[in-house]
């Protein structure tokens, strides 16, 4: 590519490209787009599927989502979705769990934390690793992830 010059009102030569120069993404333009990503999962459920599936009513779900018993994703006006896996009563239990400890954390984060594989798991993220007898100590694991140190 050659660049051309032009003279400023002063005498000096400007270089001047031919092409243009466009703005790449921002950060902040390249987190919505990996939230939406993450939004659309197959597993990530619109809540009136997620009630149906449980045999809830809408309402009761919101009273779930707002007291922590349950995870919920927002986008904006996109609505919410909550993680299927919330659907198995061992993997919910440790979603409220780790809900009830995490409280000033978001719930995307709580979210990446339960979904994403753990070292100390085996390299299995906790709502695949967890089981009746595994609670506690995925749920610590996670806890540890996030930063808080249960009550």
């Amino acid at each position: 590519m050659l660049l051309g010059r032009k003279w400023s009102r002063w005498g000096k030569p400007w270089l001047v490209s031919p092409l243009r120069c466009a703005p790449g993404e921002t950060d902040i333009q390249r987190g919505r787009a990996a939230l939406l990503e993450a939004f659309e999962q197959q597993h990530d459920l619109p809540l009136t599927e997620f009630a149906r599936l449980a045999d809830k009513s809408r309402q009761q779900i919101h009273k779930d989502i707002d007291s922590r018993r349950l995870l919920a994703l927002n986008v904006g006006p996109c609505g919410q979705r909550l993680p299927d896996w919330q659907l198995d009563p061992v993997k919910q239990q440790l979603t409220q769990t780790v809900l009830q400890e995490a409280v000033c954390i978001d719930n995307w984060t709580i979210y990446q934390a339960l979904s994403e594989p753990l070292e100390a798991l085996g390299e299995l993220s906790p709502a695949v690793a967890v089981s009746p007898a595994l609670i506690d100590y995925v749920a610590s694991a996670v806890l540890n992830v996030l930063g808080v140190h249960a009550h």
